[in-house]
């Protein structure tokens, strides 16, 4: 489940950079390497919360750099789900 996770936040950080999938690497930045700007970082986040069912902290999100970094968040506020 993981494995899949990992791959739907990247398509989705893809799919709002206008970017192939395929090409999106956890070490990108998602603002320099990506062109992903403030609002857009934002839509990004709202659309993870819609489809895991999540809410993540808007401070803890704004020290996301890369997408590996979006991808820890984003699990370890699904584990915090599982954890309750």
């Amino acid at each position: 489940m993981d494995k899949k996770i990992r791959e739907d936040i990247k398509k989705l950080v893809a799919e709002i950079a206008r970017m192939d999938p395929k090409k999106v690497k956890e070490s990108h930045d998602i603002r320099n390497d990506m062109g992903v700007d403030s609002l857009s970082a934002m839509e990004i986040l709202a659309s993870i919360e819609k489809k895991l069912d999540i809410v993540i902290d808007e401070a803890k999100a704004f020290n996301v750099i890369t997408v590996k970094d979006l991808i820890d968040l984003v699990m370890h506020y699904l584990h915090k789900k599982k954890g309750k």
